[in-house]
């Protein structure tokens, strides 16, 4: 598979906040050995940074779950790692933060995509060489976050304006092209109409693989002539942050997807291994037993083919909606938006929700 394929690993959100972060630092080589075994066979492995590196004690905005790391984690992640820095919780502690992540990920020399000091650097794309290839990597974020503009800090948003243009000019100059995108409606793992209309013109526009996170739980796949589609990535690497125990969380996953090469050029024959994985409750990953494997893997496949048949998806988003586990969430949530934000900033962030969930389309 070495010689004659490009395996790409694609991680859901990596927070190393914490406990996870606390232990990491007490032993950063160790986990690096950790990783660079887990991730042996692949060539570059692509996952989303949701957590500021920075010091800095000014938080962004007043909300619950406000997370940053400490810069030297990053001594625990081989160099093959491609950071999508797109997300909800990359400005927790503003525009300083933000630039402190920038700065710490380039002194390591480990490649980033998806935000930056303005809306050019933030859709600057990661180009990699591997066995005689290049590969292109982007990342954005919902449009909901805030985006970075002409001359301010932020996200790239994932709006097919900006993202599909530069997807078509990455793919001018790369062989493949994958794109990562903070997207979706938390503990729910059936995708948007929004993701879907998105991933389909993300595709058309020269994306081989489109990958989703932000739910914090793993979703099914979709799998194209050239290339995938994953719906929902899951956590890799993040500690329990909630106040009730949600087992999605900590069941998970890492997908393997090789691409056939030649000496011309990449065949469009894909293969793509799903390897389940578990977080401990201090949120650091290991490989499960085998009856973990096989039920986080049941649920994976169960999911892909309730998705990839299409019809009444909105069925299955309010079916998840109306679980226990799920509205214990959503009240404790909503309830502290309340709190901090009053009584109207509630109803529009449920109405914004619910419309993404059922209506809203790109």
């Amino acid at each position: 598979m070495k010689n004659n394929r490009i395996t790409i690993t694609c991680l859901g959100d990596i927070a190393p906040v914490g406990p996870a972060g606390n232990i990491i630092l007490s032993d950063a080589g160790l986990y690096k050995a950790y990783f660079e075994h887990l991730f042996v066979n692949s060539d570059v492995v692509f996952g989303n940074l949701e957590a500021p590196l920075t010091a800095a004690a000014t938080p962004g905005e007043d909300k619950k779950y406000l997370l940053k790391a400490d810069h030297r984690v990053l001594d625990a992640f081989p160099g093959k790692v491609v950071f999508s820095i797109a997300n909800n919780h990359i400005l927790d502690y503003g525009d300083r933060g933000l630039i402190d992540t920038i700065g710490h990920l380039s002194e390591k020399g480990l490649g980033f995509t998806g935000a930056g000091e303005n809306l050019e650097s933030a859709g600057k794309p990661v180009i990699i060489d591997c066995k005689g290839k290049r590969i292109g990597f982007l990342a954005a974020a919902d449009s909901r976050y805030p985006a970075a503009t002409a001359s301010t800090p932020g996200l790239f948003p994932a709006d097919p304006l900006l993202l599909c243009p530069g997807i078509r000019r990455l793919r001018r100059e790369v062989d493949i092209v994958y794109v990562s995108i903070h997207m979706g409606m938390e503990f729910i793992p059936v995708p948007a109409p929004g993701m879907i209309d998105l991933a389909k013109q993300c595709r058309q526009a020269g994306a081989h693989t489109v990958f989703f996170h932000h739910a914090h739980c793993v979703s099914g796949h979709t799998v194209h002539p050239d290339g995938v589609t994953l719906w929902g990535a899951g956590n890799f690497l993040f500690p329990e942050t909630m106040p009730y125990y949600f087992k999605p969380w900590f069941e998970t996953a890492a997908w393997y997807i090789s691409h056939q090469i030649t000496e011309k050029d990449i065949r469009p024959e894909i293969k793509m291994v799903v390897e389940p994985l578990i977080l401990t409750r201090n949120g650091l990953p290991r490989k499960p037993d085998t009856s973990i494997a096989g039920a986080i893997q049941k649920r994976i496949d169960f999911l892909g083919k309730q998705i990839n048949r299409g019809s009444n998806l909105w069925r299955l988003r309010l079916a998840y909606m109306c679980r226990p586990a799920y509205l214990k969430l959503f009240l404790y949530n909503y309830a502290d938006i309340a709190r901090r934000r009053g009584l109207k900033h509630m109803a529009e962030q449920i109405l914004s929700a619910v419309s993404a969930l059922f209506l809203t389309r790109t």
